[in-house]
């Protein structure tokens, strides 16, 4: 194990260690993007026709820095101190039966197994992305459904006026289709909670979605206020993590009007979304022990995928490193705030303003809380931070993350808590006396790319959806894997 490694395990996290690893890793990405240059270049050179036997060869001094240039771009010195497949720690909740999902999904257990030069975490995300566009624009022929949503201004006093707005509900394989006669109003559904500013064609990326399909899984995209492109917020309500009151009037609506009284349902969260998903299930199985003359949500099994669990620490410069936040930090400006501008400024025009001046994505969710319908930060981490109840989680939780994810810091798991009534445990302890939670922490898979070659020369996999080819995804395999034992071992939940 490696030295890092072993920080980790020691609960003892030194984020300069993280951030330093961070930093070797983006001079291993550089290395690799020099040396596909090179290759191309040489190539050119040795392709182009030329007179007598003036083909160029290489010098001495080329082949060594090739060579040191490989040693960088494929991590070497990590490589060979880090297992490369397998887990770096699996943290379960105190069901039994959690046991018996293991059996029956040993995926979780094996890890990831990407190729050599794709295990460095910003690598992975270059053929990721590639696809992800090449999905994007083929798009996933969804069924779309527009909703009316309503909420209280105030979250946390007497409902004297509402903030209505339209969410809309992407669907595949659509209910009102033909096309596939192997779906029915009983097949089973995954709710999803895109990632942020993405939706249905982009949650980051769709194939979950097809992965989903070739196993009899429906797809409902949620793409919550704000999300849906060319589609302005009707009032300045908007929380970039997602609002839990809107994601239950979906749920009934669909449970209303679309499915049957024994449709199995799942909920997916996926990187920004798994808040929204940990957060709902804590009220919502709460609220099924305390009030039972209340109808709640019932939730066979729920996956988060790449969380960061305190989201009031979680996008800080620190945590969600360089160049993520400044990438990503522009894009969030421009989709919700300017887009929006007319709107927000009719609510809080100071708040815009700061939202519009703001240095970090941490800073755009303290200053938004005005319009997720909160007075101030502190009682907007208090309702929604999703690490706040997770003892109240009885539904089955599956929880991926990756020890080299470059935007939710591994770190955040294994640090104590700051808040008196978790007692100083770290949030890998919290888990673990959880009924139900589990975490699977590979050693690679970035932030949700999740590469894996097993048994495979490369990492690719067929598309149910057209036949042809796409990335094979550790984190896909299990997520379904998942699903459908949760669905043998706790199917009942869904008549809760």
């Amino acid at each position: 194990m490696s030295s890092f490694s072993g920080l980790l395990n020691c609960r003892s996290i030194d984020r300069s260690v993280v951030s330093f690893s961070h930093e070797l890793s983006l001079i291993s990405a550089l290395s690799f993007l020099v040396i596909i240059g090179l290759l191309v270049s040489w190539t050119h050179q040795f392709v182009s026709p030329r007179k007598g036997d003036n083909r160029p060869k290489l010098t001495t001094s080329q082949v060594i820095y090739s060579a040191l240039l490989f040693i960088l771009a494929c991590e070497l010195p990590i490589f060979l101190s880090t297992p490369n497949e397998g887990l770096f720690d699996l943290i379960q909740g105190t069901d039994p039966l959690l046991n018996e999902i293991l059996a029956r999904v040993p995926s979780i257990q094996q890890g990831p197994s990407p190729p050599l030069l794709l295990r460095n975490r910003h690598i992975q995300f270059i053929p990721w992305l590639i696809q992800n566009e090449i999905h994007r624009i083929q798009s996933i022929p969804y069924q779309r459904v527009y909703m009316d949503v309503s909420d209280c201004a105030n979250k946390l006093k007497e409902c004297h006026a509402m903030m209505n707005d339209t969410v809309t509900l992407d669907i595949f394989p659509p209910f009102d289709s033909v096309e596939y006669p192997e779906f029915n109003k009983s097949s089973p559904v995954i709710l999803f909670a895109p990632g942020l500013k993405c939706h249905s064609q982009d949650l980051p990326g769709n194939s979950i979605v097809r992965t989903a399909f070739g196993a009899g899984l429906r797809s409902i995209v949620v793409n919550r206020r704000g999300h849906t492109p060319e589609q302005k917020l009707k009032s300045p309500r908007w929380n970039l993590f997602g609002d839990v009151d809107d994601l239950e009037q979906v749920y009934w609506h669909l449970k209303e009007n679309f499915v049957t009284h024994d449709t199995a349902f799942f909920l997916h969260g996926i990187s920004a979304g798994t808040s929204l998903t940990v957060t709902a299930l804590s009220k919502w199985d709460r609220r099924r022990i305390e009030m039972p003359e209340m109808k709640s949500p019932a939730i066979v099994a729920s996956l988060a995928l790449t969380p960061g669990y305190d989201i009031s620490k979680v996008l800080l410069r620190e945590r969600f490193l360089w160049p993520y936040n400044d990438v990503l930090l522009q894009g969030v400006k421009e989709h919700f705030v300017m887009n929006n501008e007319e709107m927000l400024r009719s609510h809080d025009t100071e708040s815009v303003d700061k939202l519009l001046n703001a240095s970090s994505l941490q800073e755009i969710v303290d200053v938004a809380v005005v319009f997720a319908g909160y007075t101030n930060a502190s009682d907007y981490y208090e309702d929604i931070n999703p690490i706040n109840a997770l003892k109240d989680i009885m539904t089955p939780k599956l929880v991926l993350n990756a020890v080299d994810d470059p935007c939710c810091n591994i770190g955040n798991l294994y640090e104590a808590s700051p808040y008196l009534q978790h007692e100083g445990k770290t949030f890998a302890q919290m888990i673990r006396e959880t009924k139900r939670g589990m975490v699977a922490v590979a050693y690679t898979g970035s932030h949700c790319p999740f590469l894996c070659k097993r048994n495979q020369w490369l990492p690719i996999a067929n598309d149910p959806l057209t036949g042809g080819y796409m990335l094979r995804s550790w984190a896909d395999q299990v997520a379904i894997e998942f699903y459908r034992a949760a669905l043998d071992i706790f199917g009942t939940r869904r008549f809760l």
